[in-house]
């Protein structure tokens, strides 16, 4: 990636300890994590503390995150509800299947993507479909939607995944990307304590334009964005916690509604979930 520089180290606080440097090329709006040659990323994902595989919520702040897991779950429906006899949705990274579960529950025909074996292994307790992986899809299916729950920014290829995607996407269906947002205020707060940044698993780092164009670069327009309102909180939560500040709830929940306020006015959410539509090419009927 040219015109690159380092933005800061940041430390990965879940697992191992360990510094990564963040690029960030602002031409492109996008920066990534740097990785030593031969890293073993699944290795980084070895905890019972990852929060997208917990099944069974054990701490007080883990309860408060399942209640308001509840409330998005209505809210994302909402976002990807449409008006078709027939839906076919296509989860990647569903993590234990609360979403897959959730929206087959109303009316979707539902397939998930886990490459995580436990998180699988709870999947098909829920009856939901699910494969490892993409790959392992029948060349032939077709989705309304696909959905990628804070997942996009894991992804090593980015532009192979979204011809992937394409591939399984309707003529008028669409794609749904949440991810974090590098450019709101509780990202620039906290600088390399950000939580988002998540490193190494969070291998790119992204800003609205820089995810935008990218993804319109592989055939799918724009069509809106929403606010993940909460999403500032919990990681301002987590950031006041990494720099091992007193009172870290309470001064975490504080940035993180300033942060909301904030991006009321400049729309720089702390995440954000983009909705996409797959694009008509010429010969091609809508």
């Amino acid at each position: 990636m040219k015109d690159r520089k380092r933005l800061f180290k940041a430390k990965d606080y879940l697992v191992s300890g360990k510094d990564f440097n963040v690029l960030w090329n602002e031409t492109k709006g996008i920066g990534y994590t740097e990785l030593p040659k031969g890293i073993n990323l699944e290795a980084y994902y070895d905890t019972d503390e990852y929060i997208s595989h917990i099944q069974k919520p054990n701490k007080f702040f883990d309860l408060l995150y399942g209640t308001v897991r509840e409330f998005m779950l209505l809210y994302k429906h909402r976002i990807i509800k449409i008006k078709k006899n027939k839906k076919a949705l296509l989860d990647i990274g569903a993590g234990v299947g609360s979403f897959a579960s959730f929206v087959k529950s109303k009316g979707f025909d539902v397939i998930a993507i886990e490459p995580n074996s436990k998180a699988r292994e709870i999947c098909l307790e829920k009856n939901i479909k699910t494969y490892k992986s993409i790959n392992y899809l029948p060349k032939k299916s077709l989705f309304s939607i696909v959905t990628l729950w804070h997942v996009f920014e894991h992804l090593p290829d980015l532009k192979t995944a979204l011809r992937d995607f394409s591939s399984h996407i309707e003529q008028d269906g669409k794609l749904v990307i949440a991810v974090p947002n590098i450019k709101s205020y509780d990202a620039c707060y906290y600088k390399s304590y950000w939580a988002a940044l998540d490193v190494p698993r969070h291998l790119w780092h992204f800003s609205t334009k820089g995810l935008v164009h990218l993804v319109e670069e592989q055939g799918f327009v724009f069509i809106s964005s929403h606010p993940l309102w909460f999403d500032s909180l919990y990681i301002s939560y987590l950031s006041e916690k990494h720099q091992n500040n007193n009172f870290s709830f309470i001064r975490g929940v504080a940035i993180g509604l300033y942060s909301n306020i904030k991006a009321f006015f400049n729309q720089e959410y702390s995440s954000k979930v983009y909705v996409f539509k797959k694009k008509l090419f010429s010969g091609e009927i809508q």
